[in-house]
């Protein structure tokens, strides 16, 4: 592929970051807002698919902010866990006090995106003294490793945790390798 002048030397999460900025101002009308924290490459020591989640549901919660959406916004973000084995992807999402009619889950490509609401218990006779479990609609984006398939995952909620089991393709070797520096 032939660098042009304007991208020569310009690494390419540099211009990753132009092009969301660039689709935050067409959707939005305004300038993207500048990060909390300045840009640093991703540290060796954190997981890179968890920075760029965390990064994906920043721009989601930008994207949100916009007057287009009438939406009600995420409360809060349920903890997820992404286990991988040699044959399936298990993403463990906490949501106690959710039922399964409460969830929607969506996956389009290698996103998934998980939202629904968890209600107050008990009814109007209750008045709220402490809170410290979430309530409100929630939101959760997650990149799913390359390995696995979208294609008919198995969901399902057990004691208050959702279990979303990806099959990987078959064939794909996953194992690491050193790779020799020269």
């Amino acid at each position: 592929m032939m660098e042009t002048e304007q991208t020569a030397g310009i690494p390419a999460i540099d211009q990753s970051i132009g092009h969301l900025e660039q689709l935050y101002q067409t959707v939005t009308g305004r300038e993207a807002p500048p990060p909390e924290t300045p840009y640093a490459p991703i540290p060796a020591e954190k997981d890179p698919a968890q920075h760029v989640e965390k990064q994906l549901d920043r721009l989601l919660q930008l994207l949100g902010q916009t007057e287009f959406d009438r939406r009600p916004k995420p409360a809060w973000a349920p903890p997820v866990s992404v286990w991988e084995s040699d044959t399936d992807v298990l993403v463990s999402v906490d949501l106690p006090g959710v039922t399964r009619e409460q969830v929607e889950i969506v996956a389009h490509g290698r996103l998934l995106t998980i939202t629904g609401e968890r209600t107050a218990p008990g009814g109007q006779e209750f008045r709220l003294r402490t809170l410290e479990s979430p309530i409100g609609a929630f939101r959760r984006a997650i990149l799913l490793p390359s390995t696995s398939r979208v294609i008919e995952p198995k969901a399902e909620m057990r004691q208050g945790v959702l279990e979303l089991r990806f099959p990987k393709e078959p064939g794909q070797d996953t194992t690491p390798r050193p790779i020799r520096v020269h």
